[in-house]
């Protein structure tokens, strides 16, 4: 007896794998239908579209006459003069670094301002600041006293960029050539920071 269920158990197997077998060919006849179709779409819209003019003189007028809307790639083949330094090429990752590249290629640094006086700025830029902070700190640092966090206020502003005292500056009796020197010092150091 033991002969004839086991005889029974392999026809049910032999069944389930010709069943998976079919359903297998079936989808590979289904995928090989709709790349067939896809081919034969994709082969009516190529002869559909216009392969181009057939009468090259149309052409040249056609691209002659709109100049204004056309790239000219003539002025990439140019040297540059001789007074503007080619840049390396600057790694900027992160907002205030792309920034700064962007000041170094559009000559944007001449126009930046060097502070003469960062002592009269140097009152209202902490009370900003500070009165920005001080929340935010609430919500990070339950558990300090207010002296604490305005303490701690103090410490970041030393460090942080809205510091007028750690901006580009120069005395206030300084010359013009003082000015252009600092300016050009701090354009030496973002692109050194910047580049490769």
């Amino acid at each position: 007896m033991a002969g004839k269920k086991a005889a029974g158990e392999n026809t049910k197997k032999a069944a389930g794998n010709a069943k998976a077998r079919e359903e297998a060919e079936a989808k590979k006849a289904d995928l090989a239908r709709k790349k067939a179709e896809k081919d034969a779409l994709l082969a009516a819209e190529e002869a559909s579209a216009p392969s181009g003019p057939k009468n090259k003189k149309t052409a040249a007028k056609k691209t002659s006459a709109a100049p204004s809307r056309a790239l000219n790639l003539d002025q990439l083949d140019e040297r540059p003069p001789e007074d503007i330094k080619p840049l390396n090429a600057l790694n900027a990752t992160g907002i205030d670094n792309a920034l700064d590249a962007l000041s170094l290629t559009a000559g944007a640094s001449s126009n930046e301002k060097v502070e003469k006086h960062p002592e009269r700025r140097f009152k209202a830029a902490y009370a900003a600041y500070e009165a920005r902070r001080m929340p935010e700190l609430e919500e990070e640092m339950k558990g300090l006293r207010r002296q604490q966090r305005m303490e701690v206020v103090r410490k970041e502003f030393e460090k942080s960029p809205e510091n007028p005292f750690n901006q580009v500056r120069v005395d206030f009796d300084a010359t013009k050539e003082e000015v252009r020197e600092a300016r050009e010092k701090e354009r030496v150091k973002v692109e050194a920071r910047l580049g490769k």
